[in-house]
C-alpha cells in the first residue's frame, strides 16, 4: 500500500519548525495538526471526484486530528495560564 510514511511527515514537520525541540506530546499534537491539513486536502479531492463516503471519512479523520491537536497543544495551554 503506497502512502506517506511517518518519516516523511516527521521530516515535513522538522522543516517547518527546525528550531523547535519538543516533548512527545507536542510532537503528537504537531503531527495531528499536519494530519488535519492533509486530510482537508484529501477530502476536497474525494469530494471533487464524487466519492462522498471517502470524503466523509476523511473529514471525520480531520475533525479527530484537529480535536487532538487543540487539546494537546501544550504551547497554547502555556499561553493561557
Amino acid at each position: 500500500m503506497a502512502g506517506i510514511s511517518r518519516t516523511t511527515a516527521e521530516q515535513s514537520l522538522a522543516r517547518q519548525h527546525p528550531e523547535k525541540q519538543s516533548s512527545p506530546t507536542e510532537d503528537a499534537a504537531s503531527l495531528a495538526a499536519y494530519i488535519a491539513e492533509m486530510t482537508t486536502e484529501l477530502a476536497g479531492l474525494a469530494g471533487k471526484a464524487r466519492l462522498p463516503m471517502l470524503a466523509y471519512f476523511l473529514n471525520l479523520a480531520r475533525v479527530e486530528a484537529q480535536i487532538y491537536a487543540r487539546e494537546n497543544d501544550t504551547r497554547e495551554s502555556a499561553r493561557e495560564r
